[in-house]
């Protein structure tokens, strides 16, 4: 067998002892962070002039950067993993002595990510037999929906089924997001990824789009503001307006080729908020083949 999140608890067979938990390069799991805590992940791609950019790979990509930045017919071309390295990927894991697995994705709204898990679980299931794997479609992206992942596998550390662990997930996902303000929304629109955003296409000079996810997975716009300086004060109100009155928060800066800016916003956060964690990400060639560089956002989870 296998499941697709399911929004509410459902014995399908005895409790299990060891959870596997997946997820793609999109949840920015800080790769040290995900080898402690045994989180697969798999990698999307991009290839750009014949060159294969994966996302876990160790490569620098400031001369692409800067070329995306100045050549505008530049054809970047991005990839989900195959449905062959999810198959591949699921078979390890059982053959690891996992009793189930559970793949937290990225949202199924912007990528074949999701389907191709889905593709691999059926063709496993196929082969072995029925198998309890569960896929859960976060309907986040970035480092937001890494808080996911990592919530994942404190639970299943905790003992809890996958079961109890995507109804804990389904709760824990009206706590966590982000926003993010781009140089540019020239590349989400190459792609199709802006849906509500459209409107704020456009070539007025500083002025810069913010936006974020909706409950769907899609992206939406949060304002627009003029340079860098306001769309980092709009990124801190808006996470201020989302965040509680919380007793633990979490949050991670993420950036594209704007590690200063970054660290601006950093200091600007830990003024704010007094996280009790906080740490700084790079956007992924996957994830800067459809933002563009220079983007700079926040993602939070808190409790």
């Amino acid at each position: 067998m296998y499941v697709t999140q399911p929004t509410q608890s459902v014995q399908l067979f005895k409790p299990v002892e060891t959870v596997a938990i997946i997820t793609d390069s999109i949840a920015q799991v800080p790769p040290e962070l995900a080898n402690r805590l045994k989180i697969r992940v798999m990698p999307c791609s991009m290839t750009f002039e014949e060159n294969v950019y994966e996302d876990l790979a160790d490569v620098d990509l400031n001369d692409l950067y800067q070329r995306m930045r100045f050549e505008k017919d530049l054809r970047l071309v991005t990839s989900a993993p195959s449905v062959g390295k999810f198959y591949e990927t699921f078979k390890e894991c059982w053959d690891s002595g996992a009793e189930s697995l559970l793949y937290v994705g990225l949202s199924s709204r912007l990528s074949s990510t999701f389907s191709c898990a889905q593709q691999a679980a059926r063709m496993l299931c196929e082969e072995l037999g029925p198998r309890p794997i569960f896929l859960y479609d976060s309907r986040m992206a970035t480092a937001a929906q890494g808080f996911l992942v990592i919530e994942a596998v404190h639970l299943a550390q905790n003992g809890s089924p996958p079961q109890e662990i995507i109804e804990r997930l389904n709760k824990e996902r009206r706590r966590t997001g982000f926003v993010a303000g781009l140089e540019t929304l020239e590349y989400l629109a190459r792609g199709g990824r802006i849906g509500k955003a459209a409107y704020m296409l456009g070539n007025a000079i500083q002025i810069l789009p913010v936006l974020s996810l909706d409950d769907k997975g899609e992206v939406v716009p949060v304002s627009r503001k003029r340079g860098y300086n306001q769309m980092m004060e709009e990124i801190i109100r808006y996470t201020k307006a989302k965040v509680g009155k919380y007793h633990h928060l979490s949050l991670a800066v993420m950036h594209a080729n704007a590690r200063k800016t970054a660290e601006k916003l950093q200091e600007m956060a830990i003024s704010e908020f007094q996280p009790d964690e906080i740490y700084i990400t790079d956007f992924t060639p996957t994830m800067v083949a459809h933002t563009g560089p220079g983007l700079i956002g926040l993602a939070y989870h808190w409790s």
